[in-house]
């Protein structure tokens, strides 16, 4: 059978069973167009190692293609479509896990000011109150960039405080509050938003551009890096990546649990709180955003030392 063939049937399988398998099935559609219109039998080893290895440096991906490729070929050889499967069987060592990029307060405050640059540029179809406002929601909130992008005139009810996140990553719709201050932020912004053109009414795009068309992820990528260089913000630990709009998620998540620690909260009680915040499945997908940082590792000595001296260790 054609490669093209199986990997569609795969790919459709996977999905009538409730699996949205994005990620996996561009995974599997590159890999097809790497090996060609052949027969399945007809891809080897050595195609398979040089489609997994490319150009680069063996990153995380390598792990998450082979991961794609191995459920596929589950499917083929439960299907007697190939006899045998020609996946390598010495699997590199995972990279060092990423380490997000946490800004600083007065980092943050630079990349909304640069927004003003958006004005003086005729050719962005990015008003700079529509950038403003979005990164200060994503700042205040933890959103997803794609939950930020996906939101819609009815899905902000100011009224009530709330936004209303539909069909998140995990086939999920949640209610999030915000604060009363970033209410404000959003209700001077909707002023402007409905001066422009909206397309489906009420159902239109929240976070639109000049001609009221939704902002696309990669052109809200291209002018966030835009705005990192022309603050100067980089990364000089050797990272993988320059600092991105996704670490303003881990950004939010870590400067709550900061917040927490200096108010005397309880954290592991709101930990789960957190998770549903963020649209988390479980506790432990929100450990992950929580990376030790030198304030945090601060705040969290304190905790321990208040602990000591309230007694909450037995000196005997």
């Amino acid at each position: 059978m054609k490669l093209s063939q199986l990997i569609h049937e795969y790919i459709v399988l996977k999905k009538s069973i409730g699996m949205r398998f994005l990620t996996e099935s561009a995974i599997l559609n590159s890999f097809c167009r790497a090996m060609g219109d052949i027969d399945i039998t007809q891809v080897t080893f050595n195609r398979i190692q040089n489609y997994l290895n490319g150009t680069g440096p063996i990153t995380t991906f390598w792990h998450r293609k082979h991961d794609a490729l191995k459920g596929f070929y589950r499917f083929a050889l439960g299907r007697a479509h190939v006899l045998s499967s020609p996946l390598p069987t010495i699997i590199p060592k995972r990279p060092a896990p990423f380490q997000p990029y946490i800004y600083t307060h007065n980092q943050f405050r630079q990349l909304v000011e640069m927004t003003n640059i958006l004005e003086n540029s005729p050719r962005c179809q990015i008003q700079a109150i529509t950038f403003r406002t979005l990164l200060i929601l994503l700042y205040g909130t933890g959103l997803r960039i794609s939950e930020a992008l996906s939101l819609t005139l009815s899905d902000v009810d100011l009224s009530q405080g709330l936004l209303i996140i539909r069909d998140t990553k995990f086939f999920k719709t949640r209610l999030v509050p915000i604060s009363h201050q970033l209410i404000k932020v959003l209700a001077n912004y909707e002023k402007n938003r409905r001066l422009l053109p909206r397309p489906a009414k009420n159902s239109s795009a929240f976070f639109a551009t000049r001609l009221g068309r939704a902002l696309r992820r990669a052109s809200t990528e291209r002018i966030f890096r835009m705005l990192c260089e022309c603050a100067g913000i980089s990364r000089m630990d050797g990272g993988r990546f320059q600092p991105r709009l996704h670490d303003i998620r881990h950004t939010f998540a870590l400067n709550r649990l900061i917040s927490w620690y200096r108010q005397g909260a309880d954290v592991q009680k709101l930990l789960p709180f957190l998770s549903t915040y963020l649209g988390h499945i479980d506790v432990a997908a929100t450990q992950r955003y929580l990376v030790m940082t030198p304030e945090l590792l601060s705040e969290a000595s304190l905790r321990f030392q208040r602990y000591v001296i309230e007694g909450g260790i037995n000196h005997e």
